[in-house]
């Protein structure tokens, strides 16, 4: 079935009407009546013959007689609701005058009003008149529904996704306000005990929300208590004194997320041709726009609470010193002597440092975590035996921080920093004058060679002193051909170029022995020694 869509409001030349009865005399007229007055008309002479009609012609509205042969009106109109092309076709059921039972069981079936026999001929015409009326307006207002619910899809995929949450609401209040043709639009965090901070507004709201500044109480308190019921609207237009938000209408809808509300949708605008009841009309609309918002602005409001608990937790480490400093000594391959020593860092919490050190990184603390590390560390190496103090340092320390000098001016001993081949160096010259600045000097040691993606090219960069071999090259080199050739190559290359190797993670006989034999000079491993506190690692002795 088709239906057509009704013209302007009011406007008889653009509806068909079709006159559905048995009786011809009463088609023709109804259909001279309904001429007259402007409208066009065709007929059909009972219920399935007015169904096939609908298949075929699109009509504004069926005057339809209640009782005919083959299928009668209610039949008809139970079919045309059923239809969703006809669904909201409007229905004029014509009954005889006394027959109760037949207008109410064409009203259930849906009928939308009703005629009685004898017809009076203006009624006809006023009520045809009325419902085309009424009809037009709804198609009229759910086209423009249909036509807001584009723009605004429309703007929502324009907005970024992902990201922070400052951006995101940004552009949405953006694209919100030309796309609903709104005055003002604001969108807020609310924090469990009521703070209303929001993230973005856009129109002329910006002297009541400001981004990142918290509402003035006594608004958050009247937007909290007033949502918590649900969605709102408030009639603004009493008076700018009077209102706290200007003049017009304000809606007002939490953003919800699986915890509960945890922000605001605000919007104002000004009061339309309709008044109040158009714009409570858009309600819906606003309601299905604050879901939407609330699952574009959700995702990057958690990561930023988790990103801010997570800050708020490192921060207490480094508060609280929570984590003391070990050392593992650095011995000679061919006697056991120590060499030295290298600092490590084991944390109270017993979570592993690298776990530790990779969340400062990821939440842009890393030298924070590192300077602390390195203060605790320094002053208690002092009562360690005599060799040199390795330090464990990124390239970004040591060119961003400018205080490592007087850090390691602290030391009672040489000091070797150790890069690790792990960490990307940008500017090898750089990195090279801020460690030449250092006095007294200090040595280099690049770690964890062969385990990063910088290779021999970071060696070669950097001049180290030290090359210290990833324990992955180490491990059972002993019955391992190929590490062996690998690090007998390095050994050949740290002879010509003047560095000394140093094998990690040694921790059998057999593995010190084949070092030793591919000229390796020093080791570090538990076979030596675990890393231990300062008192115990100055009392070890290692066999």
């Amino acid at each position: 079935m088709t239906a057509v869509t009704p013209g302007p409001l009011g406007d008889p030349a653009a509806d068909l009407i079709l006159i559905v009865d048995d009786d011809s005399a009463v088609r023709r007229l109804f259909a001279r009546v309904l001429q007259g007055a402007g409208y066009a008309t065709c007929e059909a002479a009972d219920g399935v013959a007015a169904l096939e009609m609908l298949e075929v012609r699109p009509v504004a509205l069926v005057l339809l007689d209640s009782t005919m042969p083959r299928l009668d009106g209610a039949g008809v109109i139970r079919a045309v609701r059923a239809h969703p092309a006809t669904r909201t076709l409007p229905i004029i059921l014509v009954t005889a005058k006394g027959d109760l039972e037949d207008r109410v069981r064409g009203l259930q079936a849906g009928a939308d009003d009703y005629l009685a026999k004898p017809v009076e001929l203006h009624e006809l015409e006023v009520r045809v008149r009325a419902q085309l009326r009424i009809h037009a307006a709804w198609t009229q207002a759910f086209e423009h529904e249909a036509m807001e619910r584009r723009a605004i899809t429309g703007a929502l995929r324009r907005v970024p996704n992902g990201g922070p949450p400052e951006r995101t609401a940004r552009a949405l209040v953006e694209e919100i306000v030309p796309a609903l043709g709104l005055e003002a639009v604001a969108l807020a965090t609310l924090s469990p005990e009521g703070t209303l901070i929001p993230l973005a507004v856009a129109g002329d709201w910006a002297g009541r929300f400001r981004p990142g500044c918290p509402v003035e109480p006594a608004l958050a308190r009247q937007l909290r208590e007033q949502t918590s019921h649900g969605p709102w609207v408030l009639n603004q237009a009493i008076g700018a004194g009077e209102r706290p938000l200007g003049a017009g209408m304000v809606a007002a809808l939490s953003l919800v997320g699986p915890g509960g509300p945890f922000g605001l949708l605000v919007l104002r605008d000004a009061l339309g041709p309709d008044g109040p009841t158009g714009f409570a009309r858009r309600l819906p609309l606003f309601l299905e726009l604050s879901e939407t918002t609330a699952a574009l602005l959700r995702p990057g409001l958690e990561a930023g609470e988790a990103h801010l608990r997570a800050r708020a937790g490192l921060e207490s480490i480094i508060a609280a010193g929570a984590f003391t400093p070990h050392f593992q000594p650095v011995v000679y391959l061919a006697d056991r002597a120590i060499a030295g020593y290298e600092a490590l860092t084991r944390f109270d919490d017993g979570v592993p440092p690298d776990v530790h050190f990779a969340e400062a990184a990821r939440l842009g603390m890393e030298h924070e975590l590192e300077r602390a590390t390195l203060a605790a560390a320094i002053p208690a190496a002092r009562g360690l035996p005599g060799g040199f103090l390795a330090l464990n340092v990124s390239p970004g320390f040591v060119l961003a921080s400018p205080e490592l000098p007087a850090l390691l001016a602290g030391t009672d001993r040489a000091v070797v920093l150790e890069i690790t081949e792990h960490a990307q160096v940008g500017d090898y010259e750089a990195l090279r004058a801020a460690i030449a600045r250092i006095e007294p000097p200090a040595a280099v040691a690049v770690d964890d060679a062969g385990s990063g993606y910088a290779s021999l090219r970071h060696i070669l960069a950097l001049h180290p002193a030290y090359v210290k071999l990833d324990l992955s090259w180490v491990r059972d080199i002993d019955s391992d051909p190929a590490r062996q050739a690998l690090v007998a190559g390095l050994a050949h290359f740290a002879a010509e170029t003047g560095c000394a190797l140093v094998g990690e993670g040694i921790e059998t006989e057999a593995e010190r022995t084949t070092l030793l034999r591919l000229n390796v000079p020093f080791g570090q491993g538990y076979l030596f020694g675990r890393p231990a506190p300062a008192g115990q690692a100055a009392t070890a002795r290692v066999v």
